[in-house]
């Protein structure tokens, strides 16, 4: 079986969307809900990293490292962010950092489908069980992804 592919792709998809929400996060940190809100994504996407850690042993999967807590260098991104303010030009780049983020959350998404998929034709009910519940995750944080970018469209390129 293959299912050490699958479990690596997941990991690597989450592990990489948790340095990116962790980014947005510090980058805009004017914007509070962005701050707080991708520092907490960011958490969950190395929870479920955690969460696969059994199912990567007993398939021969390393595990991968999920920093998901904020470093120097995000203080001080967080301190520019705060420093810049709210100007035409960061909307910009908050809308394409979002559209960035998104993709990456999709490509996270559909790799719990691809492991949900593998576990259920391999049998393996312990990890079609999480990664049922993390595909649940996956979903909510790309329809909260969309909503914040049709929030944000209007409000960058319509206002003037």
């Amino acid at each position: 079986m293959k299912l050490d592919r699958a479990i690596r792709e997941v990991q690597d998809a989450e592990a990489d969307l948790a340095k990116e929400l962790r980014h947005l996060g510090e980058r805009h940190a004017v914007e509070h809900d962005l701050y707080h809100l991708g520092l907490t994504l960011a958490r969950q996407c190395a929870e479920h990293v955690e969460r696969l850690a059994p199912f990567a042993e007993r398939y021969g999967v390393s595990q991968p490292r999920v920093d998901a807590s904020p470093g120097l260098l995000d203080a001080l991104r967080s301190t520019g962010a705060r420093l810049v303010g709210r100007s035409e030009a960061v909307g910009v780049l908050l809308l394409r950092d979002l559209r960035d983020l998104y993709l990456g959350a999709q490509e996270a998404e559909i790799a719990w489908v691809i492991l949900a998929q593998a576990a259920q034709a391999s049998r393996d009910r312990d990890l079609l069980q999480v990664t049922e519940t993390c595909h649940q995750a996956a979903e909510t944080r790309g329809k909260w992804l969309r909503t914040r970018i049709k929030v944000t469209a209007p409000q960058v390129l319509a206002s003037g």
